[in-house]
């Protein structure tokens, strides 16, 4: 996995982390939901003949979408720790190929209400392996992706937060502290459906450069807490990358020492790889 790769651990908590205890006995969401039916188009991609592009035109107000998205704000401010169990679906069109990953996933929020700091850790092994795959630190500066079969560790500079993020400018930020009205300034995001338990909101970038990373995405939120529980997306190519989170636990006691960044051990090598520029990374993707 390539840089962007790495970051979907930081997705995964930003995504777990506000799902509150309790919801696991709910209704999971349609699995054959995820990334289907997109404006009654049976799952069409943006930009067919005859069809308008999304984002192009400003959506009329949507008070259902607004409270959705209000709530949401105000609940993403809550979350200072969680403990989550996660599964993430990765299917490549361009090989034919589909993965699935099993991990745990742990988030805290440090820093100061000025300057605050999202630190998060991933773990992965994949499915019916016991072993752990790997890893990803996310600490204040850097990003870590620990391979154990290679015994290496790669690292990568985070860009620096603006000031008042909660973290730099990318789909965490849309996660963890991007105001409603920001949302929808950046995203053409509208409310497809509803079921008894979820809202199910279709996702287009408006910008290029999220257009680079990603066409269209599929959010589900609880209609109880409109806190996010799943989100699924399609990248320019095709493929598609889908994280399903449950058994959650917010609020957790954590030791903040498991967010210091890795010591390297005998035998393993380290690799520093090139500083991200701000902005130039939304959305995580998959790789063969």
């Amino acid at each position: 996995m390539g840089y962007l790769g790495n970051r979907l651990g930081v997705l995964a908590f930003g995504i777990s982390g506000f799902l509150p205890i309790g919801l696991q006995a709910q209704t999971t969401p349609n699995q054959a939901e995820a990334g289907k039916g997109f404006s009654g188009q049976g799952g069409a991609k943006p930009g067919i003949a005859g069809q308008p592009v999304p984002g192009s035109t400003p959506l009329k107000a949507d008070p259902v979408l607004d409270q959705y998205l209000i709530r949401w704000e105000q609940e993403m401010t809550k979350v200072q720790t969680l403990v989550a169990k996660l599964q993430l679906i990765e299917v490549d069109k361009t090989f034919g190929a589909r993965k699935t990953s099993l991990g745990m996933a742990k988030y805290m929020k440090a820093g100061t209400q000025i300057a605050p700091v999202s630190l998060a850790l991933l773990e992965l092994r994949k499915e019916n392996k016991p072993e752990i795959d790997k890893k990803y630190l996310c600490t204040a500066n850097y990003l870590y992706e620990i391979q154990f079969e290679l015994k290496e560790i790669k690292s990568y500079e985070l860009p620096k937060p603006k000031p008042g993020q909660v973290g730099n400018d990318n789909f965490l930020l849309f996660l963890f502290g991007m105001k409603s009205d920001e949302v929808k300034r950046r995203y053409d995001i509208r409310l497809a459906k509803e079921d008894q338990y979820y809202g199910y909101f279709e996702i287009y970038p408006r910008f290029a450069q999220d257009k680079a990373d990603f066409q269209r995405a599929q959010l589900v939120l609880n209609r109880a807490t409109a806190l996010p529980r799943r989100v699924w997306f399609e990248q320019p190519n095709g493929s598609e990358t889908t994280w399903d989170l449950a058994d959650l636990q917010t609020q957790v006691p954590l030791n903040r020492a498991e967010f210091d960044p890795p010591v390297r051990p005998a035998g393993w090598r380290e690799v520093q790889q090139p500083a991200m520029a701000s902005g130039a990374s939304r959305m995580p993707r998959t790789n063969p």
